[in-house]
């Protein structure tokens, strides 16, 4: 059993819905998604497929918060920002997929100074 699998299998032990799904912070390099780079836009959502499919809901703001924040301007990047730490103090859990970068480094900063259990995995998904 992958580590994903029994990282979601604690998180719904004892709850009484048998749909429980936790919500899982996806974190991955934003600053390249922002950029536009589809290679990289794709692999964030395999990362987001991956969580859904090991039963947890994905939520990552490098895929949502670019759809209506411009995140070229510097209140609104600001703005993102105290988003993304609503998000992840919501989350269950946060996973970090792919070689560490700058934004990732951060994410995995911040989930930790808010409690959140990081778990790692590489660019195939594999635990780390």
């Amino acid at each position: 059993m992958s580590e994903a699998t029994t990282a979601i299998a604690k998180l719904r032990n004892n709850k009484p819905n048998p749909n429980y799904r936790p919500m899982i912070f996806v974190i991955a390099p934003f600053t390249e998604v922002i950029k536009g780079n589809s290679a990289d836009i794709m692999a964030v959502r395999f990362y987001c497929r991956f969580v859904y499919q090991k039963g947890g809901i994905p939520v990552c703001p490098q895929l949502y918060l670019p759809q209506f924040i411009n995140l070229h301007n510097s209140k609104e990047f600001q703005i993102a920002a105290f988003i993304n730490i609503v998000l992840l103090t919501k989350c269950a859990e946060a996973w970090s997929f792919g070689s560490p970068t700058h934004d990732t480094r951060y994410f995995i900063r911040l989930a930790k100074r808010k409690n959140k259990e990081v778990r790692y995995f590489n660019t195939r998904m594999e635990d780390c």
